[in-house]
């Protein structure tokens, strides 16, 4: 079974230490899922998009959609655009998905080993939609005990 995750996010700094939180979540995908797909919403001119900022193993598993200002502002013509469009960032992710199994999360989450998606995967039903709990863990809880090693799951 093919398992796909989606994301979508911008080259912001949102909520500080972007680029080493997304760098231990986008490490541990790539390694659960066969199939990552992240849609780089409006991220200012002159910055790059955030996966190119990152230091990531299984890259070749990584599709990533931008959507560039300019993009926006065709999409949006003279109305206020937000900075962040999370709706139709996925929406662009979840219809390119190819997995038998699409999930939805965020560019900070540090997703199970394959080994326990499997398990949950097994138990779902077809055509049923659902969510799962987070644990909020501290980057600086990460940091002390994996330093600069962002592969975690290679430790879980």
């Amino acid at each position: 079974m093919k398992l796909t995750t989606i994301c979508c996010g911008r080259n912001d700094d949102y909520g500080g230490h972007l680029v080493e939180r997304a760098t231990y979540a986008f490490n541990s995908m790539l390694k659960t899922f066969d199939e990552v797909i992240y849609v780089d919403w409006n991220t200012d001119e002159g910055k790059k998009v955030l996966t190119d900022e990152l230091v990531l193993k299984n890259r070749e598993k990584l599709t990533v959609y931008e959507v560039t200002p300019s993009m926006v502002k065709d999409i949006m013509g003279d109305e206020p655009a937000q900075s962040m469009c999370e709706v139709m960032a996925r929406n662009i992710a979840i219809r390119r998905a190819t997995g038998d199994v699409i999930v939805s999360t965020n560019i900070d989450i540090i997703v199970p080993p394959r080994e326990q998606m499997d398990i949950l995967v097994s138990k779902m039903k077809p055509n049923q939609f659902y969510t799962v709990a987070r644990h909020d863990v501290h980057l600086h809880d990460l940091q002390k005990v994996f330093g600069d090693d962002m592969d975690i799951q290679d430790k879980i």
